[in-house]
């Protein structure tokens, strides 16, 4: 009986820049009959039985490692941009972070993270983070943009561009659509631009009644993760209350999912500040690789 061959043990972490060919083109295959062969990428291990020799082995174990290679880059990724915490302002401290850390460089004016998934509870009091870095003054004038049609200091506004199911702008065509139609998936409000090339940062809000509580769900074309989203998030947040409070449920949690989250180079000595002084509230825990 023929003994078996050694596990061939395969540890790789993925990089933007690097290809899978070239990953493959260094693997040693085994030329003998192979069972049972285990490997792993990144943290997923693979099982294969193969009783072919030659080629025919190395083509069937390539198509393994391409597999596990989606996978590692999915796994990757979706730690670095899935973004759920129990406080927003947890989630903006680790936004600002995860941008900081794994963006690139998109004009020579910001590093920019694409498809970031952020979540956080629709209740913002008493958040402790908010309270200590955020900009009080910006919260109020980004309050003016959401809620009053008048002039404010950021020079936009969205009361007006908003839509709801009926046409309205004030949310009350949301509450009555899911008051009578709970299960609804039609509750949605978006802001759309006045034909003349501007488009709101937030593009559209669903609001969804589940498993007893409100959930609400954004969508942002791109957002400044330091300086706005924390503004923007508050916003939306009043409106899951409001709807909530209205339905007589549970606000629930607040989902988003930003196209483009970005930092601006200018902003970075307060960036870094805020990100230190803020240190035990990160994921990560430290601060390596900000530079």
């Amino acid at each position: 009986m023929r003994p078996p061959v050694a596990p061939v043990n395969l540890v790789w972490t993925f990089t933007r820049h690097e290809t899978a060919a070239r990953f493959l083109g260094e693997v040693k295959y085994p030329r003998e009959t192979t069972s049972n062969l285990d490997f792993s990428l990144g943290s997923r291990k693979i099982g294969y039985h193969e009783i072919s020799t030659g080629p025919r082995a190395v083509r069937c174990l390539e198509r393994a490692c391409f597999r596990g290679l989606d996978h590692a880059r999915t796994t990757m990724l979706t730690g670095v941009n899935d973004l759920n915490f129990g406080s927003l302002g947890e989630t903006w401290l680790n936004l600002v972070q995860s941008t900081v850390l794994h963006g690139v460089s998109a004009d020579g004016e910001c590093l920019e993270l694409l498809e970031v998934q952020v979540a956080f509870p629709a209740e913002t009091e008493g958040d402790e983070l908010i309270r200590q870095f955020g900009d009080t003054r910006l919260m109020a004038e980004m309050e003016k943009v959401f809620f009053a049609d008048g002039a404010n200091a950021l020079g936009h506004n969205y009361a007006n561009l908003m839509q709801g199911p009926g046409g309205r702008h004030d949310l009350e065509d949301i509450i009555s659509l899911l008051r009578g139609e709970p299960a609804s998936k039609r509750a949605v409000l978006i802001l759309r631009g006045r034909g003349d090339g501007k488009v709101p940062c937030i593009n559209v809000i669903q609001f969804l009644v589940r498993a007893g509580a409100l959930r609400t769900i954004y969508f942002a074309r791109g957002q400044d993760a330091f300086k706005k989203f924390y503004a923007d998030a508050l916003c939306i947040a009043k409106m899951a209350r409001r709807v909530a409070e209205a339905l007589g449920l549970p606000a629930g949690t607040v989902s988003g999912f930003i196209g483009s989250s970005h930092v601006y180079h200018a902003d970075r000595p307060a960036i870094d500040d805020f990100l230190a002084r803020g240190n035990r509230f990160l994921r990560q825990g430290h601060l390596e690789g900000v530079r």
